[in-house]
């Protein structure tokens, strides 16, 4: 969770790159809950929301 807390850090840092950093923040997310035992769904909503913002 700490790689995930470390992405979305960037993607605020790094507003050219937001989705790329959301997107591993979202890829290592899911792989702490996969370890721990947890079915997870994910969802690209920032990424759209930024992609309708830049309209």
């Amino acid at each position: 969770m700490a790689a995930a807390s470390s992405c979305r850090e960037e993607a605020e840092r790094d507003p050219a790159r937001r989705d790329l950093w959301l997107q591993e923040a979202s890829k290592w997310t899911a792989l702490a809950h996969e370890r721990a035992g947890h079915a997870v769904i994910t969802c690209e909503q920032a990424a759209v929301a930024g992609h309708d913002a830049r309209r």
